[in-house]
C-alpha cells in the first residue's frame, strides 16, 4: 500500500491525510524530511535545533491541514511553516557560528562549467553567501537553486510580492559577484535571475 501511495502527488496525499489517512501523511513526512532538514540547517548550526523545528513543522502542518488550499503547492505551504518557525526561533537565539554550506549556487550552469568547480570553491561560495547576504536573500537563493522552488512560491514562503522577491534575488546575486569568477558569472547571468528568465514562476 505504501509503495502505491508513493505515486500520488503531494496535493493528493495532503487531501487524503485530511480525510484521516495517517499513512498518506507519513509518506509526505518521508518525502520532505531530508530537504526540509537541509533547509533548516542553513539557518541553525545546531542539528538539535533543526530537528526540533522539523518535528514542529510536521506537527503544525498535520494540525493545520484543514487550512491547506490545494490551489497552492503543498511543498510551498510546508516550507512556509518551516520558515516562519525558524524565524521565530532565530529571534530568541543567535547562533554561535555558521553551518557549513555545501551546495552549489551555480548548480544550474552547463555541466562542463560545473565540473570545473572544485568542492572547496562551492563550499566557499555558499559560506560567503551566508556572511554577506541577509537571511531572506540567502534563503531565497537557497530555495531557488538548491530546492528548485519557483520565485512565485518563494514569494509565498517569505511573505513577499513576486516583484519583491525578484529584486531580492537580483541584489543578492549582485552582492556575490565579487566572489564568483567573471567568466562564470557571465555564463550564469544569461540563464538565471539577473536575466529574469528563471524567476518568472
Amino acid at each position: 500500500m505504501t509503495s502505491e501511495l508513493n505515486n500520488f502527488s503531494d496535493e493528493d496525499l495532503a487531501c487524503r491525510a485530511l480525510a484521516g489517512s495517517a499513512a498518506c501523511y507519513e509518506v509526505l513526512v518521508r518525502r520532505y524530511q531530508v530537504p526540509l532538514m537541509r533547509f533548516l540547517q542553513k539557518r541553525f548550526p545546531s542539528r538539535r535545533d533543526g530537528e526540533d523545528i522539523l518535528q514542529e513543522t510536521f506537527l503544525r502542518a498535520w494540525q493545520s491541514l484543514h487550512r491547506y488550499d490545494r490551489a497552492y503547492a503543498f511543498r510551498t505551504w510546508l516550507y512556509t511553516i518551516a520558515f516562519r518557525l525558524a524565524v521565530s526561533r532565530g529571534r530568541k537565539q543567535q547562533p554561535d557560528d555558521q553551518p557549513l554550506l555545501t551546495h552549489d549556487l551555480r548548480s544550474q550552469e552547463p555541466p562542463a562549467a560545473a565540473r570545473l568547480e572544485s568542492k572547496e570553491e562551492k563550499e566557499n561560495l555558499w559560506a560567503r553567501a551566508r556572511e554577506v547576504l541577509s537571511e531572506e536573500q540567502f534563503m531565497a537563493l537557497w530555495l531557488h537553486y538548491v530546492d528548485d522552488v519557483p520565485a512565485g512560491d518563494i514569494a509565498k514562503i517569505l511573505d513577499r510580492s513576486w516583484v519583491s522577491v525578484k529584486t531580492l534575488m537580483h541584489r543578492a546575486r549582485k552582492k556575490l559577484m565579487p566572489y564568483v569568477g567573471e567568466a562564470t558569472m557571465a555564463v550564469h547571468d544569461k540563464e538565471t535571475v539577473l536575466g529574469g528568465s528563471e524567476v518568472s514562476g
